[in-house]
């Protein structure tokens, strides 16, 4: 090894590392020290540089004073060839600065146009090799590393979600599969909330670039740097949009979700599979809640330093994670939800007026769940936490308006409703135990009104002979004892209500078939809200049809599935709403008598 003065094509010793000097021409002093890491079979592996001179560690420090994998402390500081390229330009901006400098450091313009010098002639062939390839947008495998420097911005398309995300470099390597097969690996940082803390994290997903022969365009990369990007700057304001709203979901919220999300299954050698499903509907935002659920889920980002919500940087809020972890209530799935498919709650208070009720019960329901919502009354069991929940049972025959009645409460306490069925429950009493537990907390937490569907078998009254229903009946009993939310029970019918379960209830309604003027009423319901929701002149249904309509001996489901049907009809054939549509649905579903309905060739098909 030999020190010398402005060559860098010193002596190499070719053995394990082999190493040559850049020096200082005035004073021998070696400024830096390039060693080429051999492998066991004798081929170049890699090469690192020592920085000796104290002035170009300072400058490369100050340089590289946010990149998380340099580390200038050491002695002799060591880092990568690459740098140097990346470097390169702000080497050259410190060297004019010193020269211009009144009080000139003559070892530090050296040491700097000995370490410019060599940055350039050390990646000149790889810089001519880049300028027609970066000025056609266009890069090759093996130089992929010079347009990911440390802290770059880049972009990807989150497939799974549907949305546009930015994300920061920390470092890019190398990287050979099992099968000699090369890709690149791009570690990415996010900021994100994992639960336990908000702040900077890693990206849980694999970023790489597989091998590829020639040139490819930069922008069809899988993840590709966000200056390239044809729509750059548009990117990268929704992101800042989009990241100061993500900083303000600090609390469990509920939201209105409609498109893609994404879960994840396990493969057959129990590896994490990525999965998207779709969401609609009310949902939870509550990281917390999601990995405490779900402590095993890998997409999960983990935060390794905590950031403050007030005071994030523009560029951290760029960078800012476009899932949103929580609970939708629309389909029953834990998952990662888009942010840019999430909207505000509004709150239909009417729905609770349109309930076909007796106005004194609907006044004590009303009152009931309110007043509990306020938190004003402050009355307790005798023993403190008890008692302090409203349980609701509603029974009778399907599409009489139970579930109805349960989302209009939601509505009026504007409160999620979070429903399940006895079957979501399990069957063996451990299960149901556990089970059972965790939605009532969650319930409680989240504020929900709950909907226990079909809960006949936690609701009759026990007999010695079986066993296992006696179990399901007294951990029924037994978690209800301190639950302080809303929980309403549904049943069809019930021969004979356990009396241990009965004096726990707060409101019990019985709800008969519906007869003739309650039909008509939800009819009339349906009609009105359609002509609300646009505002005009979308139905040509008299009082005349909406009586005959109401003499059809069907429950409010089957009116509310039979309008359906025939708005979809009416809107296929671009007509206004009227009774042939209906009667082509009634005529299907083989109600009532016969009708003529409209000519099915006037349906558009739009080529389908």
């Amino acid at each position: 090894m030999k020190s010398h003065g402005g060559s860098h094509n010193g002596q190499v010793r070719l053995i394990k590392s082999a190493k040559s000097d850049i020096g200082n021409k005035r004073n021998r002093r070696a400024i830096l020290v390039v060693r080429r890491i051999m492998d066991d079979k004798g081929f170049h592996a890699k090469t690192e540089v020592d920085i000796k001179s104290r002035h170009i560690a300072r400058v490369m420090q100050e340089i590289n004073n946010d990149v998380e994998d340099i580390s200038l402390k050491s002695n002799p500081p060591v880092v990568s060839l690459e740098i140097f390229y990346h470097n390169c330009a702000a080497l050259q901006e410190r060297l004019d600065e010193a020269r211009n400098c009144n009080a000139t450091d003559s070892d530090l313009v050296e040491d700097l146009e000995e370490t410019v010098k060599f940055s350039q002639e050390e990646h000149a062939t790889n810089i001519a090799n880049l300028v027609p390839l970066l000025n056609a947008g266009e890069i090759t495998w093996d130089l992929m590393w010079a347009i990911f420097p440390p802290n770059i911005l880049v972009y990807r398309y989150h497939r799974l979600i549907e949305e546009d995300q930015v994300l920061k470099v920390r470092a890019i390597r190398q990287v050979k599969r099992f099968d000699k097969q090369k890709y690149w690996q791009l570690d990415c940082r996010i900021v994100a909330d994992d639960g336990a803390k908000f702040g900077l994290a890693y990206e849980p997903f694999l970023m790489k670039i597989d091998e590829f022969n020639g040139a490819r365009k930069i922008m069809d990369l899988r993840i590709f740097p966000l200056k390239y990007h044809a729509r750059a700057e548009e990117v990268r304001a929704n992101a800042l949009s989009r990241g100061r709203r993500f900083a303000e979901l600090h609390e469990p919220r509920v939201m209105q979700t409609s498109g893609p999300a994404m879960f994840e299954k396990r493969t057959t050698l129990w590896e994490p599979c990525p999965i998207k499903f779709a969401s609609f509907g009310r949902m939870m935002i509550d990281p917390a809640a999601f990995r405490s659920t779900n402590p095993n889920i890998a997409f999960m980002p983990e935060v390794h330093r905590g950031l403050s919500r007030e005071q994030l940087k523009e560029e951290e809020l760029i960078v800012c994670t476009p899932v949103v972890f929580g609970f939708c209530f629309g389909n029953k799935k834990w998952g990662g939800f888009a942010m840019s498919r999430l909207l505000d709650v509004k709150w239909n208070d009417q729905a609770f007026h349109d309930l076909v009720l007796d106005k004194p019960t609907k006044m004590l329901v009303h009152s009931l769940v309110k007043q509990h919502s306020s938190q004003a009354d402050d009355f307790d069991d005798i023993v403190s936490g008890k008692g302090k929940g409203i349980i609701s049972l509603f029974s009778g025959p399907p599409g009489s308006g139970k579930t109805l009645t349960a989302e209009a409460v939601a509505e009026i306490t504007k409160r999620p409703l979070y429903s399940v069925s006895a079957g979501d429950l399990g069957i063996e009493p451990k299960d149901v135990d556990r089970t059972l537990g965790e939605i009532l907390e969650l319930s409680h937490k989240w504020n929900a009104v709950l909907l226990l569907d079909e809960a006949d078998v936690f609701l009759q009254q026990r007999e010695s002979r079986d066993i296992q229903r006696n179990a399901l009946v007294s951990i029924f009993l037994r978690q209800l004892e301190y639950f302080q939310g809303i929980l309403i029970l549904t049943t069809n019918r019930i021969a004979q209500c356990d009396a241990a379960f009965e004096s726990r209830v707060h409101i019990s309604i019985d709800y008969p078939d519906l007869d003739e003027s309650a039909r008509r009423q939800i009819w009339s319901t349906f009609l009105r809200r359609l002509k609300d929701m646009h505002q005009g002149s979308v139905a040509d249904i008299g009082e005349a049809d909406i009586s005959r309509l109401a003499t059809l001996e069907i429950n409010g489901r089957k009116i509310k599935n039979i309008f359906s049907s025939a708005r979809i009809i009416a809107k296929e054939m671009k007509q206004v709403l009227s009774m042939s549509h209906i009667d082509l649905v009634l005529n299907a579903n083989n109600i009532g008598v016969k009708r003529k309905g409209p000519e099915l060739g006037e349906i558009q098909t739009n080529g389908a």
